[in-house]
């Protein structure tokens, strides 16, 4: 007997909904610190660093809900 799963049927949503966070938290960091927030402990370039790392989370966070979505269409081929 297989188990239906309900957290793991809710999970992609708030992955992706986390993704988008990580990108726009990335996206206004990165726009603060270049349009004038850059100070002599932030120079200019940590903008671009944060950025990135916005990006990165966001791919990390949809491959994860990717993942869960693949998961859950196995189990459902299998049933």
């Amino acid at each position: 007997m297989l188990k239906d799963y309900k957290v793991l049927q809710v999970a992609p949503v708030v992955f992706k909904v986390l993704a988008w966070i990580g990108v726009s938290l990335g996206l206004i960091s990165a726009l603060v610190i270049l349009l004038g927030g850059a100070t002599p402990e932030t120079p200019r370039w940590m903008g671009v660093v944060s950025l990135a790392v916005g990006v990165l989370y966001g791919f990390v966070f949809l491959v994860v809900s990717e993942g869960i979505e693949l998961l859950l269409d196995m189990n459902n081929r299998i049933k």
